[in-house]
């Protein structure tokens, strides 16, 4: 060991000196290893990433969002991967490396923001404390976590200074977010607007001053916002846009379930199966502790020491948190654990600020929280490389699976099916982007509740019939009673045409109790 002494002491010495490269470094490691079984295959992507995949699909192969298909958010997400898709063609490795290059971009984001309000190490507390506890609970490559990148990149440009140039680009990102996410966009540039408002009040700026800032910002928000638009409203009508992108969410979203909806706070709690998932639970409980609590302390403590501690940087500080606490009224109407740690960043910043006070609580808490970030950080990837997987040669690429099940889906899926062919999932999984199979219908998924229209569901019936579709895959939670609900149950129809048109081949009895259906001759 002495004779790797002088090499340890000069490794430390370069860390003390280049920190960020080193923490980037690692950051790269830990998710890497957590999406791709070593060396090179990617874990199987699953859940809402697949529809977005989807959609970038449907759109290389010429189709228009809104237009020739469904979607509720804006089309940001779809643009992106439709530009990866023709760059590296449709692969299964890419959701998993744009979660990997996302974690180290916000990274670095949150190192250069924090070290603007926080001293030395506790510079890099914040971030860390963002990519274990919110960033690694989840991973999921969706609009969500492109307009975080998106407005933590306008906070890293407008937290220090806000000349005219600066107010602009502030905008260009606000506007980039709200292309991806709506909600956060709009809640990104309400909240610098009413910082700037806070800023000329405090400095005794004129109104004109103010008037003129706010132009720049929200000009640059504009332009953006119709210049990755505007296609889109041309192609599928304003009407149509609109009825997607805004009375859809307003309307029907939240019937989907209690996740969409005020009731989703602290309603479903992480899976515990053990002592290796307590710390899940904990990041479960911290999180929603965090938010929106801190910027409620932060307010009475400006309130009582603004004048005491002059010295402090009380005006990054206040745009940190009001737009921070604007990003969480733009997830509040539906605040699961998933969105709250999609805005968890400027409360952890503003946290670490909050127990940097001197004293031994000061001392105990930081070590805590940088020991369960340290575990956290090893564990994650060791868990995710011992795991057993199963693997398949898809369309798409080689993918590793984690379960058994999915597996088992996968694997009779790739023996009946050929790439461009038509199948129908009525659970919204990602056999479409997986296999390269095409969707009949307009819509992703279906769903007994008022979230799937009438319309939406003669349209299934109509790709059914026109296509011949060979194949639907078909949940029977969508004939639970526990969803079913007449008044708001638009599937009957369909149900109808199942029955009359397909019979069932095969049934996979785990989790949700998929069947499949397969067209009669």
């Amino acid at each position: 060991m002495a004779a790797f002494s002088p090499l340890l002491s000069l490794l430390g010495q370069e860390f003390r000196r280049r920190p960020v490269p080193y923490v980037l470094l690692a950051v790269f490691l830990s998710l890497y290893l957590v999406e791709f079984v070593f060396p090179f295959v990617p874990v199987l992507p699953w859940g809402d990433e697949c529809i977005y995949l989807s959609n970038a699909r449907r759109m290389l192969e010429g189709q228009v969002i809104y237009r020739d298909f469904f979607q509720f958010t804006t089309p940001g997400t779809e643009l992106l991967y439709v530009l990866l898709f023709k760059l590296l063609r449709p692969r299964v490795w890419i959701p998993s490396a744009m979660l990997v290059l996302l974690g180290i971009v916000l990274m670095w984001l949150a190192i250069a923001i924090s070290k603007k309000v926080l001293d030395q190490w506790a510079a890099f507390l914040a971030p860390i404390l963002f990519l274990t506890f919110a960033f690694r609970s989840a991973l999921s490559a969706t609009h969500h976590w492109y307009s975080t990148l998106a407005v933590t990149a306008a906070i890293a440009v407008l937290i220090e200074k806000r000349g005219l140039a600066r107010l602009t680009l502030g905008g260009v990102l606000c506007g980039l977010a709200l292309c991806f996410t709506q909600a956060r966009g709009l809640a990104a540039i309400l909240g610098f607007a009413l910082f700037l408002l806070w800023e000329n009040r405090h400095n005794k700026y004129r109104w004109p001053s103010f008037l003129r800032r706010a132009s720049y910002l929200f000009a640059g928000f504009l332009v953006t916002v119709v210049a990755l638009n505007g296609y889109f409203v041309w192609k599928a009508g304003p009407e149509r846009f609109l009825e997607c992108t805004v009375i859809f969410g307003v309307r029907y979203y939240p019937a989907v379930s209690e996740v969409n909806t005020l009731k989703a706070y602290m309603v479903t709690l992480p899976d515990v199966r053990g002592w290796a998932d307590l710390p899940k639970l904990a990041v479960y409980f911290f999180i929603h502790a965090l938010l929106p609590l801190t910027y409620v302390l932060f307010f009475i403590r400006y309130r009582h020491q603004v004048r005491t501690r002059p010295l402090e940087p009380w005006d990054r500080l206040m745009l940190l948190n009001i737009v921070g606490l604007f990003l969480f009224v733009g997830v509040a109407p539906a605040p699961n654990f998933f969105r709250l740690c999609t805005v968890a960043l400027p409360a952890l910043i503003v946290f670490v600020w909050l127990i940097g006070s001197p004293g031994k609580l000061h001392w105990a808490s930081a070590r805590v929280l940088w020991a369960f970030c340290l575990i956290v950080t090893v564990a994650g990837p060791w868990r995710a490389q011992r795991r057993s997987y199963t693997y398949l040669d898809l369309p798409s690429g080689r993918t590793a699976f984690p379960d058994p099940p999915w597996y088992d889906r996968c694997k009779w899926v790739l023996e009946h099916t050929r790439p461009s062919e038509f199948l129908f999932d009525a659970s919204g999984s990602g056999f479409y982007f997986l296999f390269g199979l095409r969707n009949p219908a307009p819509v992703p998924f279906l769903t007994p509740t008022d979230y799937t229209r009438p319309e939406q569901v003669q349209d299934v019936v109509e790709g059914l019939e026109s296509r011949r579709v060979p194949y639907v895959v078909w949940p029977l939670w969508l004939d639970s009673w526990y969803y079913h609900n007449p008044a708001f149950d638009h599937l009957d129809p369909l149900r109808a045409y199942l029955r009359h048109h397909y019979h069932v081949v095969k049934t996979f009895e785990n989790y949700d109790y998929d069947q499949i259906w397969k067209r009669n001759q």
